[in-house]
């Protein structure tokens, strides 16, 4: 490959903006970035004045960032905004299942405005400081971190994950369907009175985890 300028010269590197092959006469080297004349006087241009340049806007990624996710999304990072609203998603819907299985409608009424102000703070200020950075021409901080990386890939991209949702969603569904003959049975035969469908969610839970303290313990 050859310079674009200097067709007998040899290619160092390419421009980071337009990403034509430069040679090292071409080359301009700016934050360990290479650069050719074009692009880098835009680059450092500033906007004309009376516009205003909305791509990486903190205000904009804010803004959107009122519904935990798209803020994100605006700034590129497209999976991380999927993980952070799937996320908040998922979070609301156990809340839902679990209250309503259980009887226990105060948790929805706590809960869900708790854990929606938990993502709105994180949303927020995290899109704002990854579009500072974007502007500055500077890698986003913690653009993938690795927790969100592993939340991504390990619960809502895990087949298993996704089966054990669907498959206790619909355990529930049908327990719903026999709610009343099962209640009576057990009430005749233990004497005591309560919902079937209110042990589903609880058991699952005390065996989730038992299950990750025998996990944690083997790995000491």
């Amino acid at each position: 490959m050859r310079c674009g300028t200097h067709p007998k010269a040899e290619v160092v590197a390419k421009c980071a903006g337009c990403r034509k092959p430069l040679c090292a006469e071409c080359a301009v080297t700016v934050a360990g970035k290479a650069w050719c004349g074009e692009c880098l006087a835009r680059a450092v241009a500033p906007p004309p004045r009376g516009r205003r340049d909305w791509r990486h806007s903190r205000l904009v990624a804010g803004l959107l960032s009122i519904l935990p996710g798209v803020g994100h999304m605006y700034l590129g990072l497209i999976g991380k905004g999927f993980a952070l609203f799937g996320l908040l998603a998922a979070s609301v819907f156990l809340v839902i299942l679990y209250s309503d299985s259980t009887g226990m409608y105060w948790m929805t009424a706590y809960l869900i405005p708790t854990l929606s102000v938990l993502f709105l703070s994180y949303a927020v200020f995290d899109s704002i400081a990854i579009a500072e950075a974007l502007k500055a021409g500077k890698e986003p901080p913690e653009a993938i971190d690795a927790p969100m990386k592993a939340i991504w890939e390990r619960v809502l991209l895990n087949r298993r994950t996704l089966g054990w949702v669907i498959l206790v969603a619909g355990g529930i569904g049908v327990l719903h369907l026999f709610e009343e003959p099962l209640s009576a049975l057990t009430k005749r035969a233990l004497s005591v009175d309560f919902r079937v469908t209110a042990l589903v969610i609880p058991l699952l839970l005390l065996a989730i985890g038992a299950w990750l303290l025998v996990k944690g313990r083997r790995e000491r």
